[in-house]
């Protein structure tokens, strides 16, 4: 009783903590597919611009202290979105390259005098603006949190991967129902959870081992260790089968790099209560529910490897059968068509079926490189490709004073390296995917970069010298 009372009085009681968790809620239920003619837009792009605008109502000057560099690394981000869609005189956007065959088409109907933007596809191009409303609006918001409420989002984000895991296993076990997928295009027949896409499920489900080392180690998240074991014992148990039958191979690799950044992050944290009698009461809790656990792990695998329907494309087929290596070599040289400037943000469909060649025509078509890196540089040129440099170079930075020279005891520190662990995870799931494409990963990349920002911040550090003037 006592212990459910000093959880109430703990609860957070700012507005801005309530709309962004409202917020991430309604992401999950209309944010998991990178499409935009999805249905689910309709509402949740008036709700994105409604959260932007509730939390500039709400900011003040001192929120962006020590935030300066992530608010403007998004500033730039919206920015070069924007000027991609300035129209440009007719005499200049003629002479850009790649541009042959648009001026070929404007010669044959005479449309020779039209001011046009940058992008190939300027439509998709403002569908790219509105859709970092979200994030934005997730930023804006999370810069008026104080720590504590920021490290509460933990749970938010941990409750949403374990949703879409459970949901995933709901889907398998019941692959014909089309009640159980919240949109119209996706990989039917797999478990993708609250995602259109088996690999963002998978991609999903994998940053969750990092959180739950995170949720083991801070003992100001919850006041009893063993509970707490205890209960990241059994969801990590859970994570393997349900990754395994995602059917999705970048998934599994994934989930080995999530399992050793948790394990770093439990071995270095020092926060853990180690003593022998404490390991002896965690075992002997943990034991009969690791055990439940283990079986119906192994009663969901044996079930989903005798149907083999869910697992099969994890032991068959390849990166070349799937011609993933073939869109990569393509949009490499779409690169080179539109150096410097690239085809404009939205436009990677468009500008690809120039160079399709006619013997890969079929009943499908390619709505994104499958590979974010080189999708980013096609679109967006030489800029796109100095800006990925750059922001790939200051994390490498960031991370490496987090696990070498800042004290691993403090929350801000674990919760930044849990974050790095989780960004370095989507950044490579998109070498063979487009995670970020998705509203869902924007904003949960969001919440990643207050954290990984947190950690050595003007907040954190002027903190720490309070503490120690204590």
């Amino acid at each position: 009783m006592k212990l459910t009372a000093h959880r109430i009085k703990n609860l957070p009681t700012s507005i801005a903590f309530w709309v962004l968790s409202g917020f991430l809620i309604i992401l999950v239920l209309t944010g998991g597919t990178s499409r935009s003619d999805e249905q689910s837009m309709i509402l949740l792009r008036p709700v994105s611009f409604l959260a932007c605008g509730l939390a500039l109502l709400t900011l003040k000057k001192e929120h962006f202290d020590g935030r300066i560099l992530l608010f403007f690394g998004m500033l730039a981000v919206i920015s070069i979105n924007l000027i991609y869609l300035i129209p440009l005189p007719p005499e200049i956007w003629r002479n850009l390259p790649g541009h042959d065959d648009i001026k070929l088409v404007d010669s044959a109907v005479n449309l020779g005098g039209v001011w046009r933007p940058i992008t190939i596809a300027p439509f998709d191009g403002w569908n790219s603006v509105a859709a970092l409303v979200a994030p934005l609006a997730i930023l804006l918001l999370g810069f008026q949190l104080n720590q504590k409420e920021l490290w509460q989002l933990l749970f938010l984000l941990m409750g949403i991967a374990v949703l879409s895991g459970l949901l995933g296993m709901l889907q398998a076990i019941n692959s014909n129902s089309s009640a159980l997928y919240l949109y119209r295009i996706i990989n039917t027949g797999s478990a993708v959870g609250i995602f259109a896409n088996r690999n963002h499920a998978a991609t999903l489900l994998a940053c969750l081992f990092p959180m739950l080392a995170v949720f083991v180690t801070r003992s100001a998240i919850i006041e009893s260790q063993i509970w707490r074991r205890n209960l990241a014992v059994a969801i990590a148990v859970m994570l393997v089968p349900i990754i395994l039958i995602t059917g999705s191979r970048s998934g599994l690799i994934l989930a080995i790099i999530g399992l050793f950044g948790g394990a770093a992050i439990l071995w270095t944290s020092g926060k853990v209560n180690s003593s022998t009698a404490d390991k002896g009461k965690f075992k002997k809790a943990a034991m009969p529910m690791i055990a439940i656990v283990s079986l119906l792990s192994l009663s969901f695998v044996t079930f989903f490897l005798s149907r083999a329907e869910a697992v099969n494309r994890l032991f068959q087929g390849s990166l070349t059968e799937e011609n993933r290596i073939g869109f990569w070599k393509m949009s490499v040289d779409l690169f080179w068509v539109y150096f410097p400037f690239g085809s404009g943000p939205g436009s990677f469909d468009q500008v690809y079926q120039l160079l399709e060649k006619t013997n890969s025509l079929n009943r499908f078509y390619l709505n994104h490189a499958h590979n974010d890196w080189i999708e980013i540089a096609t679109t967006y040129g030489f800029p796109g490709a100095i800006f990925l440099v750059a922001v790939t170079v200051v994390f490498f930075i960031k991370n490496w004073k987090l696990w070498v020279s800042m004290d691993r005891k403090r929350s801000s520190v674990v919760f930044g390296r849990m974050a790095g662990v989780a960004i370095a995870i989507l950044g490579i799931a998109s070498v063979a995917d487009y995670p970020l494409r998705t509203p869902t990963f924007m904003c949960v990349f969001a919440v990643l970069a207050l954290w990984f920002g947190e950690a050595g911040g003007h907040r954190d550090l002027t903190k720490q010298s309070s503490e120690r003037a204590r």
